[in-house]
C-alpha cells in the first residue's frame, strides 16, 4: 500500500480521492470570476465537505491556453484570504495550491497549505525545490510539454511557465540542443525524459516519492491524438512508485470529442457545461478503474456518482 505523506499528515491509496478546483481568478476557462470572493470560495468548499470530500486545489493564476501572467504579488492576495478561511471553517481540509512561483509556494505553506501543485514540476522556478524540501507539505509534479518542446504549435497557445518569466535567464531546464531534439519525438519519450530530470532534482533536494503526486499533464501543449495516447498510457505515471494525480475535467480535447459527436460543446451554454462534465465524469471512471488516486474535478455530483459506482464493482 502506497502512502502520500504532507505536514504530518498521510493519504492511502485503498480509494480515488476527489479534489475540487477552486479558482480564484477572473479568467479562468470554465469558472473564472464564480469564486473570486472568500466566501464564495468557502461556499464551494462546503459544498463539497458535506458530501465527504475535504481536498480543495486554489488556483490564484489561470494556466488556460492565452492566459496573461499574473504578478507573484496579485497570485498571494488572492489565495491567502482563502487558504486561511477554508483551514479556519474546515480544519480538517487538505490544501493544495496550484502555483509554479516558489515566492507564492513558500507564502501558501506558511498561510497552511498542505500541498504544492506545480504544473512545471521544479522546472519552472529554480528556488521551488528549496522550498518544498524545507517544509513539510506535499507536492504535486507535473509533466508540462509546453516546457519541453516550447515551439510546438500547441505550446505556443499556452503562457510560458518558464525561469526567464521570472528573471532567471540562466536556469533554463533544458538547452537549446535538447530542445531541438526532442521536438519530434514521440509524447511517451518526452514523458519518461521530463520526468527523470525532475524526480532526479526532488532526490538531490531531499523530496521522497513519498511526498509525490505525478501528474501526467492532460491538455497542457498536447494535441488531441497525444491527450489519449497519454491517457491510455497511464501506467507510465503509475510505475514510479509516487501517487498519482490526474486533471482532466472539463479540458478542451473532451469537448472536441463531443463536438465531433454532434452534441452542443460550447461550455458557455448550460447544455454544453453539462456535456463536459458528463465526459469528465466518464474520465473519472476511466481513472477508478486504473487506480489513480487523486481526480482533480470542477463539478461533484457526476465524479462522485461515476468514482463510486465503479469502486463498488471492484470491491464486490
Amino acid at each position: 500500500m502506497k502512502k502520500f505523506k504532507f505536514n504530518n499528515s498521510e493519504l492511502s491509496d485503498e480509494k480515488i480521492k476527489i479534489c475540487a478546483i477552486i479558482n480564484v481568478t477572473p479568467d479562468s476557462f470554465s469558472d473564472g470570476g464564480e469564486y473570486n470572493s472568500v466566501n464564495e470560495a468557502l461556499n464551494r468548499a462546503k459544498e463539497f465537505y458535506k458530501h465527504g470530500m475535504n481536498f480543495f486545489d486554489i488556483g490564484g493564476e489561470s494556466t488556460r491556453p492565452h492566459s496573461d501572467f499574473v504578478e507573484t504579488g496579485d497570485e498571494i492576495n488572492r489565495i491567502v484570504p482563502v487558504i486561511k478561511k477554508i483551514k479556519e471553517e474546515i480544519p480538517d481540509s487538505i490544501i493544495s495550491v496550484d502555483t509554479w512561483k516558489s515566492k507564492v509556494a513558500k507564502v501558501a505553506i506558511e498561510a497552511g497549505a498542505d500541498i504544492i501543485n506545480d504544473i512545471t514540476g521544479l522546472l519552472g522556478d529554480p528556488n521551488m525545490a528549496s522550498v518544498i524540501s524545507n517544509s513539510d507539505v506535499g507536492y504535486i509534479l507535473m509533466f508540462n510539454p509546453t516546457i519541453i518542446r516550447p515551439e510546438h504549435k500547441d505550446s505556443k497557445k499556452f503562457p510560458k511557465f518558464s525561469p526567464d518569466i521570472l528573471g532567471y535567464e540562466d536556469s533554463m531546464p533544458f538547452s537549446e540542443s535538447e530542445i531541438r531534439e526532442y521536438r519530434d519525438k514521440d509524447i511517451l519519450d518526452l514523458l519518461n525524459i521530463y520526468l527523470d530530470k525532475s524526480l532526479e532534482i526532488a532526490k538531490s533536494y531531499n523530496i521522497g516519492k513519498d511526498r509525490i503526486m505525478l501528474d501526467p499533464g492532460i491538455g497542457f501543449g498536447l494535441t488531441y491524438d497525444e491527450n489519449l495516447k497519454l491517457l491510455k498510457n497511464i501506467d507510465l505515471i503509475k510505475s514510479r512508485d509516487c501517487f498519482t494525480f490526474l486533471g482532466v475535467s472539463r479540458k478542451r480535447f473532451l469537448m472536441d470529442i463531443v463536438d465531433k459527436l454532434g452534441f452542443e460543446s460550447d461550455i458557455k451554454k448550460a447544455e454544453g457545461l453539462n456535456n463536459s462534465d458528463l465526459a469528465s465524469a466518464i474520465l473519472t471512471s476511466y481513472a477508478t478503474i486504473n487506480d489513480i488516486d487523486v481526480i482533480r474535478v470542477h463539478s461533484l455530483k457526476e465524479h462522485l456518482v461515476s468514482s463510486q459506482i465503479i469502486t463498488k464493482i471492484k470491491n464486490a
